[in-house]
């Protein structure tokens, strides 16, 4: 983006700061699935605690308490797949959240850069400006030069040119 304006560096940043904002809003969902995974985890985890205890009621018929052993073995499976998912869903918010912070830090670069190009704009402008009238000057006194001396204009610059050397400031100064 070395040849882009200011104002299109300034552009980039915006699109870099709605990227950033997009992969927070990313990030806070699945930090959002990830607790309600947690949640479901926690349930699950109760409920195979009350199937333990229903089990253990009928303790002597042992026909009679395996479907709940049976479920409560599932409820605590569940409860492991949720909480693994769960750490999953928080490793990809982590990782939203870093690609949030870079996405930032290229639009502040963006920003940073625009601000030298401007400068950098106003300084070329304000040579130019200095160039022009420096110009005027030198080719005024061409001029004089030449009406009063019966000269050409590269004669007269040259003279300009010398007179500068000698005195030791500049052609404008002349």
């Amino acid at each position: 983006a070395e040849d882009a304006t200011p104002a299109e560096m300034l552009g980039f940043a915006a699109e870099h700061d709605k990227i950033a904002l997009g992969r927070d809003h990313l990030a806070t969902s699945y930090d959002e699935l990830a607790a309600a995974r947690d949640q479901a985890g926690l349930d699950r985890d109760v409920d195979g605690s009350e199937r333990d205890v229903r089990s253990r009621a009928v303790e002597l018929d042992l026909d009679a308490g395996f479907p709940d052993r049976a479920l409560s073995a599932e409820d605590r499976d569940d409860a492991a797949g949720d909480r693994s998912d769960s750490h999953d869903d928080r490793g990809r918010s982590r990782q939203d959240r870093k690609w949030a912070a870079r996405d930032r830090h290229l639009a502040a670069d963006d920003r940073e850069r625009a601000v030298e190009q401007a400068a950098r704009h106003d300084r070329q402008l304000a040579g130019l400006r200095d160039a022009l009238e420096s110009r005027t000057v030198i080719g005024q006194a061409q001029g004089l030069l030449m009406a009063r001396h019966t000269i050409s204009a590269a004669a007269a610059f040259r003279l300009l040119a010398r007179l500068a050397q000698a005195s030791g400031v500049t052609l404008e100064d002349v």
